[in-house]
């Protein structure tokens, strides 16, 4: 028996005994590259600590004949997920001697298919990175064997951009994050080299890059609501349910009625008081900066588009993380989309497949099209998270319920400074040469549908608007027992004292707007949308321009975005952004 009795005090120890389960593995990143990327490489793999493995050997890449030489050694036992590679620098020597470059342009061409035929063998997730300024007059005062020209550079770089486009290798462009943060401030006395600012610089670069390119590896999937008859039958029984949990008080709560005007006249003399009461519900919001300030933290190019990735200070609380997308072949300022992303998300899903409604990413089919693209973060997304009150010590909902808390003490709404931060970008976007500031669209799907036409009502700036799901009507809500649907940041202040949502959306009016939503959508009551409908389409009416308003129930589809939803949204804009 006392045997037994220690027998048994001993099982906790040898439970505590048992090995720790390994960590989880991180993919593994290889750097390859010349003295450049001996440079940034280090600050590289602390900026992506958790995230990835960086493997960077300390053997300089030299010109594209050597780097093939080398890639059986330097790929020995890495597995890597992604490799980020460069030559160029030595290629393109001019030796004073020989009259020539070490590597002639054709010859660089042949060597960078092959070095890029090898390392699909063994990844296809590749990134080329564009060689990076020389400053003539710096570089001559060497007096080496050999110079190095920035005309060289521009010219090697433009056959290898060439290159990787036709193999599908997206380029990070270096040499454009140096001359945007200025090259004779982060290229050291030689002309060739990088002070360590100039080095952070290109490693915030790589690293975002790699980020990118990591979670389209890696991307999030969301598991699709129930659809069809069955899913039908399931939402209304479940709905009945929730509604007999409803307390009578809160099923008798009215709002005041939204009353529709007659006429056109009678709509221009009202708006202006609804406007009012509604940007009043989002409080009392700082100015915005007069002239935004962004900041290019990296750039690619892809088929037939160049990517942008942006901090722009929002002039309150830190800077908004956003990606641009800019189309190739622009002759002008271009109509603008102005995606805005849902909870589920940030910026990135823009670029990622298999998401809002299509096999191809949103963002490379709206490209595709001639439009320029725009996609800002909000609070506690992308780069901000980790970024409120608290710091890194809270992310996603702790962060949102904390900056919901701070504001309140300033008498503003988080929603408010949602929508404020949307304006902010938009701010921006009117800056940008490649911008039509005329012909700019909203729109997104869940929360990025609620951002798209909050921001069209208080900002005449956008021309049309597109919503995919999440058309709520906050009173049928509240009957439903579904305020739970939505964050503590979707909320305002006041606004059902004068009207419903339909008085923010009619402020749209007569700029087009269409939304698409599912009936078996709990955060967006059906009974409530068919409000709306009557409502503003009266507004719309009234206003001469009943072709402007078109809304679509979907009755089997819950919260999603469907093939069938991303046509109409393309054909929309097609149709009001010309």
């Amino acid at each position: 028996m006392r045997a037994a009795l220690s027998l048994v005090l001993l099982l906790p120890s040898l439970t505590i005994a048992q090995p720790p389960k390994a960590p989880p593995e991180v993919p593994r990143v290889l750097l390859l590259g010349d003295s450049i990327r001996l440079g940034y490489a280090p600050l590289v793999a602390k900026k992506l600590d958790g995230i990835a493995e960086i493997v960077h050997h300390k053997e300089n890449g030299g010109d594209t004949a050597t780097t093939f030489k080398n890639l059986d050694k330097w790929l020995d036992g890495v597995k890597p997920t992604v490799v980020h590679f460069n030559c160029g620098l030595h290629d393109l020597k001019f030796g004073k001697k020989a009259n020539a470059h070490q590597v002639p342009l054709d010859e660089y061409e042949k060597n960078l298919r092959a070095i890029v035929a090898r390392l699909k063998e063994v990844t296809p997730h590749l990134v080329f990175a564009t060689t990076t300024p020389i400053l003539d007059d710096r570089h001559a005062q060497r007096k080496a064997d050999f110079d190095r020209f920035n005309k060289d550079v521009t010219a090697y770089n433009d056959r290898a951009v060439k290159v990787m486009l036709e193999l599908g290798v997206p380029v990070d462009d270096l040499n454009r994050i140096v001359r945007d943060g200025g090259a004779g401030e982060l290229i050291g006395k030689d002309g060739t080299h990088y002070t360590p600012a100039g080095s952070e610089r290109l490693a915030d670069a790589v690293a975002d890059c790699m980020r990118r390119q990591l979670r389209a590896k890696n991307p999030t999937v969301l598991k699709a609501p129930a659809s069809g008859p069955d899913a039908v039958k399931a939402y209304q029984d479940a709905e009945a349910v929730a509604d007999k949990l409803v307390p009578e008080a809160f099923k008798k709560m009215r709002v005041p009625e939204f009353v529709v005007p007659v006429s056109k006249e009678e709509w221009e003399k009202r708006r202006p008081d609804v406007r009012a009461k509604v940007v009043a519900s989002l409080g009392d919001l700082p100015p915005r900066p007069e002239k935004p300030r962004a900041h290019l933290v990296s750039a690619e190019i892809r088929p037939g588009f160049r990517l942008e990735r942006l901090r722009i200070d929002n002039g309150v609380d830190g800077v908004m993380s956003a990606m641009l997308l800019i189309p190739d072949g622009l002759k002008g300022p271009a109509p603008t989309v102005l995606w805005l992303h849902s909870s589920s998300y940030d910026h990135t899903q823009l670029l990622q497949p298999n998401t809002n409604g299509g096999e191809e990413p949103l963002g490379v089919t709206f490209a595709k099209r001639g439009w320029v693209v725009f996609a800002p973060d909000a609070a506690w997304y992308g780069d901000r998270a980790g970024q409120g009150p608290a710091g890194p010590r809270e992310l996603t909902r702790e962060q949102q319920d904390s900056l919901h808390k701070y504001h309140l003490w300033f008498g503003r709404t988080l929603w408010g400074m949602f929508v404020r931060d949307d304006q902010v970008a938009l701010d921006y976007l009117c800056t940008r040469p490649e911008v039509d500031s005329k012909r700019i669209g909203a729109t997104g799907i869940s929360m990025g549908s609620t951002r798209s036409w909050w921001l069209a009502a208080v900002d005449d700036r956008i021309a049309c608007a597109a919503g995919v799901a999440c058309l709520t009507r906050y009173e049928n809500l509240l009957h439903h027992g579904q305020l739970r649907q939505h964050g503590t940041y979707y909320f305002v202040n006041g606004l059902l004292k004068n009207f419903d949502s339909e008085g923010v959306i009619a402020l749209i009016a007569p700029r087009p707007v269409l939304f698409l939503t599912g009936e078996l959508d709990a955060g967006s009551p059906a009974d409530g949308i068919k409000v709306i409908e009557g409502k503003v389409g009266g507004v719309y009416k009234a206003a001469g321009k009943p072709d402007r308003f078109r809304s679509v129930r979907y009755p089997d589809v819950g919260h999603t975005y469907t093939p069938e939803m991303r046509k109409e949204v393309l054909a929309w804009f097609d149709r009001w952004l010309k």
